[in-house]
């Protein structure tokens, strides 16, 4: 019987060397797929506006600061305005610096007659200088304490000079007893508050 025989050549020295290409080819080959088949990192700012608490942390707050308005307009609304306005004066004369009072009040006082509320008062300059266009601002208020009406009244006189007196006075027609009190202050007609030293003798008011 006859046996094909396959004799194994031994290889070449070239086709040695290109085996050995190949070999360090398909070495090398999985090294560069791995780093080919990196994916790059995500810049830090995708990442930091992809954080869903973001956004919500900021309507979180928003809803608060809202919450915090309310209340506090629905203490304004409750509180009786002569408070408010007390309230008020007391921070104004906490942060401002004490001004030198400017004028006398030296009367007030109201009447009815014929349906009609009058209320009057009387100031005198205590200052070396003029005063010009000074202005009363009366508020009325409801027998409740809150506010109904403000309204500013012109002085009989456009400029009052040193140790002169002036008076304002405000009708009101159709009165109904509307009004249970009333408060003054003084103003200058550019906006600036004038403050005043109470000298005034009240009169009973009459219902």
């Amino acid at each position: 019987m006859n046996k094909a025989k396959t004799n194994i050549s031994a290889p070449s020295p070239d086709q040695s060397k290109a085996s050995t290409r190949d070999e360090q080819i398909d070495a090398a080959a999985p090294a560069d797929v791995a780093i080919s088949s990196r994916t790059p990192e995500a810049p830090a700012f995708v990442t930091l506006q992809r954080r869903p608490w973001v956004l919500t942390d900021l309507i979180r707050v928003f809803l608060i600061f809202l919450s915090l308005t309310a209340c506090a307009g629905l203490v304004l609304i409750l509180l009786p305005q002569p408070a408010f306005d007390k309230i008020i004066k007391n921070l104004q004369e906490r942060q401002e610096v004490v001004r030198q009072e400017q004028i006398a009040f030296l009367y007030l006082g109201d009447e009815i007659t014929n349906n009609e509320l009058h209320l009057r008062g009387v100031i005198r300059n205590i200052t070396p200088l003029p005063i010009e266009q000074l202005d009363a601002i009366i508020r009325l208020y409801a027998p409740a304490r809150s506010l109904l009406e403000t309204t500013v009244v012109r002085m009989d006189k456009e400029m009052i000079g040193p140790n002169e007196a002036a008076q304002f006075e405000l009708v009101h027609p159709n009165y109904r007893s509307e009004f249970g009190s009333y408060s003054v202050e003084f103003k200058l007609r550019q906006g600036s508050i004038v403050p005043y030293k109470d000298m005034r003798t009240m009169q009973a008011r009459s219902d």
